[in-house]
């Protein structure tokens, strides 16, 4: 675990992995709170680390000091509900990989675009109405040089790849407390996040991910024409990452183009033929334009591919009640 001024969350977090950790190491970027002292209460082993803004750096240097079989990497506004740290023993006993995405949900008290409804019932987390759903490796076994990479929303999957390793996919949830915190840290936090993001795109200004973050970053900050440069700049290093065309005709869409966000909806829809995500978008925006013909026509096709899908259903119903 890495941690800077995390009294708030970080005794919860410890004591829900008491019953399964033989070692806690905590390398420090700085608290100036109780984080320390509360660590020490857990006999946790604390390190020092300068920061330089650099997530992974800091992860890396965490690794180091690892001693068992296996590594769980936790944030500390991040818990594991009591059943699941049985699924983690279990997974340490007897299985070929060299590690496991588990799934970490991000919790929100207003709705976010591609958050879930939260229907858990774990005490913690069951007041807040939506989560948003990540799944990264954060179990893996010590000793096979795993490392984390990116300065920022670092990963270990880059690594393990390039080490021809194989890991596994786990419902083992991580609850996550990151997105509740009071708005001058978070707002801070999204300072530093933008600063190290476009510290990236500057060291690797030819790497799709990097200039996606970016787009990503400037679009949060309603800066519509840097989030198309960095959008569009993603689709010409890489088609194919990530739904891109769809995302730069949502930023038109957000700027009340609708011509430019159909163009573009469009290219995605060819690019994705088996993704009904695009399509529905591009329908949804021709409804909204009057055009029922031409969405009901763009619904049919789909629905042929895609006959359970609820939001194409529901559009396909939505259109045929306008051509009524």
């Amino acid at each position: 675990m890495i941690t800077k001024n995390e009294e708030k969350y970080l005794e919860q977090c410890l004591n829900s992995v008491k019953g399964l950790a033989d070692e806690i190491i905590i390398v420090d970027t700085g608290s100036t709170d109780k984080t320390k002292e509360i660590a020490k209460k857990f006999n946790a082993k604390i390190y020092d680390f300068k920061w330089v803004d650099n997530f992974s750096a800091a992860r890396n240097e965490s690794l180091k000091h690892a001693t068992k079989d296996w590594i769980l990497v936790l944030d500390a506004d991040e818990m594991i509900e009591e059943k699941d740290i049985s699924k983690i023993k279990e997974l340490a006993e007897s299985n070929d990989f060299a590690g496991f995405q588990l799934e970490q949900r991000s919790y929100l008290e207003n709705y976010f675009e591609g958050a879930y409804q939260n229907s858990s019932d774990f005490g913690p987390v069951k007041k807040y109405p939506y989560y948003i759903s990540h799944y990264l490796v954060r179990l893996f076994r010590n000793n096979l040089g795993i490392q984390f990479r990116h300065r920022v929303h670092e990963l270990a999957e880059d690594s393990i790849k390039e080490k021809n390793l194989k890991y596994g996919k786990q419902g083992i949830i991580l609850h996550h407390f990151g997105s509740l915190k009071e708005k001058g840290i978070v707002s801070s936090k999204v300072d530093m996040y933008s600063r190290m993001i476009m510290h990236q795109v500057e060291e690797h200004p030819e790497e799709p991910r990097y200039n996606y973050q970016a787009a990503r970053m400037f679009l949060g900050k309603t800066d519509f024409a840097n989030a198309l440069k960095y959008f569009e700049k993603t689709a010409k290093l890489d088609p194919n990452y990530k739904l891109v065309f769809s995302e730069i005709a949502k930023t038109y869409l957000r700027m009340n183009d609708k011509n430019k966000a159909i163009e573009y909806f469009r290219k995605s829809t060819e690019l994705n033929p088996e993704n009904p995500s695009p399509a529905n978008n591009l329908a949804v925006v021709c409804m909204s334009m009057g055009k029922f013909e031409q969405a009901k026509e763009i619904l049919e096709e789909q629905l042929k591919k895609h006959p359970e899908n609820g939001a194409l259903r529901q559009n396909y119903e939505e259109c045929l009640k306008n051509l009524e």
